[in-house]
């Protein structure tokens, strides 16, 4: 066989998988944006017919379409495994890219462009006021939207933008500075990350201290010596002590809870230590916090039945032990959307203390984010305790979630 033969065979397959993944594509494309359609549409409708997913509560509030519009983009969240906010934004963005970036819309309709490409284009417009400049701007990026990455059409789309608003550097440095924030992304084996979006020149002089005071730390012991440590760990030391005010008046109160099962903590059990809002921490890690950190509330578990007392009262206010059990049992937010800790959610009652003469004891008591409160008292979604003691949710258009929570 020649190698003509071996070639011409080979050079087809590779062809056909390249014309697969193209469609592929595309296909993706026009399925993002029937999605992203179906939910502007969603948002309209909620808010023409807000009685489907409000209580007569919900309904005499000022603000009840909003309200609404909130209810059906949590519906819609749950059943794509997205919150309420993720469910609204893309509603929002798609109305933009109808309503402003036409040309664009429909290279997204038809499947010739991401879904990354248009978020690009619908940032980029918000507060944009000059119709004549949007039409140059949505027609020229349209043109190239089919042939550049999304992150070379981003610079494209910006430089554009400037070309045409003649924003100046300080204008633009306004709006971006408006975005800064510190948030928290969890890794592996009990670490986090810690990201900070800054101004620069802020960016800058944070850096130059902690290197100056890094190498200043680090002349103290040599390499190899036990207590040698390097400039990025030094650096790391640093930036948690400073930020968390350690040896100084103002130091972090915070009182997030350790659940240290005692036989673990002595190294005769395997049952896993938990940070609740973090999950399994080493046992040297938590040894640590349970015997010297001041800023975490210390719970030890009974070392042979795992079991914490049960707390019950006729009032309505939960008592601290009740809010502590809480935090415990579902670490997070009940709703299945939400990610915030149980620990800085509302304590609130499953069967309503007033409408539903619901009583104060642990087992009708759920962490709830504050918008999670609103939808349960003032939509029609149900929450329910199953015979296991899990809840099931259950919204106004018949889709029912299990809200469960991690065993002891």
């Amino acid at each position: 066989m020649t190698a003509g033969a071996v070639f011409a065979p080979g050079l087809d397959l590779i062809v056909d998988r390249l014309a697969e993944a193209t469609a592929a594509q595309a296909d993706a494309n026009r399925a993002h944006a029937r999605q992203w359609t179906a939910l502007a549409e969603l948002m309209r409708l909620a808010r023409a017919n807000p009685r489907v997913y409000l209580r007569s509560e919900g309904m005499a509030r000022a603000d009840a379409l909003e309200m609404a519009e909130d209810t059906a983009a949590y519906d819609a969240g749950l059943r794509l495994q997205l919150s309420a906010n993720q469910v609204r934004s893309i509603a929002h963005d798609a109305q933009v890219l109808e309503d402003r970036l036409p040309v664009l819309h429909a290279e997204f309709v038809a499947g010739l462009t991401t879904v990354g490409h248009v978020r690009v284009a619908v940032d980029l417009v918000a507060g944009w006021t000059d119709d004549a400049a949007l039409r140059t701007f949505d027609g020229q990026l349209a043109a190239c939207a089919s042939t550049t990455t999304v992150t070379a059409f981003r610079g494209r789309a910006r430089r554009l933008k400037e070309r045409l608003l003649h924003e100046s550097p300080e204008e633009r440095h306004a709006k971006a500075f408006a975005d800064r924030r510190i948030w928290v992304e969890r890794a592996d084996d009990g670490m986090a990350y810690l990201h900070a979006l800054v101004a620069a020149p802020d960016a800058v002089r944070i850096i130059e201290r902690l290197n100056a005071t890094a190498r200043a730390e680090q002349k103290k012991t040599r390499c190899g010596e036990p207590r040698w440590r390097s400039r990025d760990q030094i650096r790391a030391d640093l930036a948690v002590g400073w930020l968390a005010g350690d040896g100084t008046p103002t130091a972090a109160k915070v009182r997030p809870m350790l659940l240290v099962p005692m036989l673990s903590l002595l190294g005769e059990g395997d049952e896993p230590i938990e940070l609740p809002g973090y999950g399994s921490i080493d046992r040297r890690s938590a040894a640590r916090l349970f015997a010297k950190a001041p800023s975490f509330r210390r719970v030890a578990t009974d070392p042979f039945t795992g079991e914490i007392l049960e707390y019950d009262r006729t009032r309505y206010r939960p008592t601290k032990a009740q809010r502590d059990w809480v935090a415990l049992r579902f670490e997070t937010c009940i709703d299945p959307t939400c990610s915030r800790s149980a620990y800085d959610s509302d304590v609130d009652h499953l069967e309503e203390w007033a409408r539903d003469m619901g009583s104060t004891n642990r087992d009708n008591l759920v962490p709830l984010c504050e918008n999670g409160n609103l939808r349960k008292n003032l939509s029609r979604i149900a929450y329910d305790r199953l015979p296991s003691g899990k809840v099931s949710i259950t919204t106004p258009t018949g889709y029912a979630v299990i809200a469960d929570a991690p065993p002891f």
